[in-house]
């Protein structure tokens, strides 16, 4: 063996984390994090971090711990937030609803859309001002890719613009919150049209 012991067992994982989401398809960081979960978790405990595993669905990744302002210690945030704007977000809570109904009907394991989907679920969500469609697609694919970035979106290379949604969107929007987030979103879209 070469190198540093703690390297080998469990760097290659780490840096996938820390590079953003591993998936399970990343077999031998993946096959490595289930190994040595507990020691990654300790490893990313002193950077502040929490390390969450859904092994069912096949993804992990890591999370800045919360603290309660009375409590702050004052720690460096490590990991940025990100603020989306109101179509990526509306997008986001779309996916997610399209992606638990799936989920409901039990038929495939992926869900895969076509852009003609995607355009179609936001279309009533378009301001009625705006009569550019072009314009609007335009938008929409570079909100799209904003999503491929972030890694909720994953298109498929076979297939030119159909899009796998990725399972870790139940992570990031989850159910419990999914119908208070669309309520939110209404009425920000309501207050904007006035």
């Amino acid at each position: 063996m070469t190198g540093n012991v703690q390297t080998e067992e469990f760097g290659i994982p780490a840096v996938f984390l820390l590079k953003g989401i591993l998936y399970r398809r990343q077999e031998e960081a993946w096959n490595l994090l289930l190994r040595y979960r507990q020691r990654l978790q300790d490893y990313f405990a002193v950077l502040d971090l929490e390390l969450f595993v859904d092994e069912g669905e096949g993804y992990a990744y890591l999370r800045q711990r919360e603290h309660d302002q009375e409590t702050e210690n004052h720690f460096p945030r490590l990991m940025s937030r990100r603020t989306l704007s109101y179509p990526i977000t509306l997008l986001l809570v779309l996916l997610r609803k399209r992606l638990l109904e799936f989920e409901s009907e039990g038929n495939e394991t992926r869900l895969v859309l076509s852009l003609g989907d995607i355009v179609e679920m936001m279309r009533i969500y378009w301001d009625e001002l705006d009569t550019n469609e072009r314009k609007r697609e335009d938008q929409l694919q570079l909100h799209i890719k904003k999503l491929e970035l972030y890694g909720f979106l994953k298109p498929l290379k076979a297939e030119k613009e159909r899009y796998e949604v990725g399972r870790i969107l139940k992570a990031y929007v989850p159910v419990e919150k999914l119908n208070e987030i669309l309520t939110e979103l209404k009425t920000y879209a309501q207050e904007r049209a006035e």
